[in-house]
């Protein structure tokens, strides 16, 4: 009877080694696969695009924001201040969460 429970007992560990290497070849394949389409994407950006449309997204931006602060300079100024005490306030609740 013992040595039919001992032989269980090893077959349950064997069992559980192979499954934990199957999984853990898995896991490789899934990593190497998101390598790899990660890499693939990076290499597909068009960085010159995304530059160009970052630098008119700037221009723009820095456009509407003269255009407000000639009609109203008080107002912009108070709304920049408030925006910069809501990302001050937000970076220092994050940084206690860490």
């Amino acid at each position: 009877m013992t040595d039919n429970t001992a032989q269980q007992a090893h077959d349950l560990v064997e069992d559980t080694v192979a499954k934990a290497g199957e999984l853990a070849d898995q896991a490789r394949h899934a990593v190497d696969d998101t390598v790899a389409t990660a890499t693939a994407a990076l290499r597909d950006i068009d960085t010159t695009a995304a530059i160009a449309s970052a630098r008119e997204f700037a221009t723009d931006t820095f456009g509407k924001l003269s255009d407000a602060y000639k009609r109203n300079p008080t107002l912009v100024l108070t709304l920049g201040s408030v925006a910069v005490a809501a990302v001050t306030g937000l970076g220092a609740l994050l940084a206690k969460r860490r």
